[in-house]
């Protein structure tokens, strides 16, 4: 199944995506097929043909926001401090956000879990000079959502990748999760700097693996998304304020929606 640029921008403005949008991507290129374009095929030859189709989309005046998240500050080694480099450390979640930093132009967040990258009129006031926590107050993904326009876009993806889903478990206190401190050092060209980290994690038990379908199968019946079809996959796109609070009221009524469940009674505190 091929598809071409034309179908992309096509796929992306049936969505919803417009010219001036601040959107949040996630991405599975090798679940859409093949891109038609001449030569040998590679990660980078799709990933540079899907970023060119997204800035046609998006115009000068959009924004472009790739999750390129390390986890860095959880590797953890006998006698010696984890390390998070802004410009070198790779992402650890698909080809597409590795491509993505090295384009030019392009910042990336000082989080050494989950940064994002991104590029265009709204991203360093998005991703520079954030607090240190990846789900707290003033995190990235409470930023966007005072960004006008904003939207969240999963292409070859499914509704399920929530990007915001850990921040409503934390503004829920959700009692499958607990607050967590890392220390570790962030390197930023030549400035070093050591910090302690805010990162909520989860109970480590079955119950309480992230579990995104359950909210996405709502959200698609509540039109919250629009999906349109690009090669053998689809594009979803929502607007970002809008899905975050549908997310939010039925996740402060139930938070077990964004885990596997079923709900367990904690008894210990870590």
């Amino acid at each position: 199944m091929y598809y071409t640029k034309n179908d992309i921008v096509r796929a992306l403005k049936k969505v919803g995506v417009k010219k001036s949008d601040t959107v949040f991507f996630t991405t599975s290129l090798g679940m859409l097929g093949k891109p038609k374009t001449k030569g040998l095929l590679n990660t980078e030859k799709i990933s540079k043909f899907m970023l060119e189709a997204i800035k046609n989309t998006l115009g000068p005046k959009g924004t472009i926001l790739i999750p390129t998240y390390s986890y860095s500050f959880g590797n953890f080694k006998k006698n010696k401090l984890p390390f998070f480099n802004v410009k070198k450390t790779s992402s650890k979640i698909g080809p597409f956000g590795n491509f993505f930093l090295k384009q030019k132009g392009v910042v990336r967040s000082e989080d050494p879990m989950i940064s994002i990258a991104g590029l265009g009129k709204n991203a360093k006031k998005i991703l520079k000079n954030i607090s240190h926590t990846s789900y707290g107050n003033d995190c990235t993904f409470e930023r966007i959502l005072k960004v006008k326009n904003s939207k969240c876009c999963s292409i070859g993806l499914g509704p399920n990748w929530i990007p915001f889903i850990h921040y409503c478990d934390w503004l829920n206190k959700a009692p499958f999760r607990y607050d967590k401190f890392f220390e570790g050092i962030i390197i930023n060209g030549s400035v070093r700097k050591k910090v302690i980290w805010h990162y909520p994690v989860r109970y480590l038990r079955k119950e309480t693996f992230t579990n995104g379908h359950k909210i996405g199968k709502l959200a698609i019946k509540n039109k919250i998304f629009k999906h349109y079809k690009l090669g053998r996959s689809r594009i979803y796109a929502a607007n970002y304020e809008k899905y975050f609070n549908f997310t939010m009221k039925i996740t402060q009524k139930n938070p077990w929606m964004t885990v596997d469940g079923p709900k367990f009674k904690v008894k210990t505190i870590h």
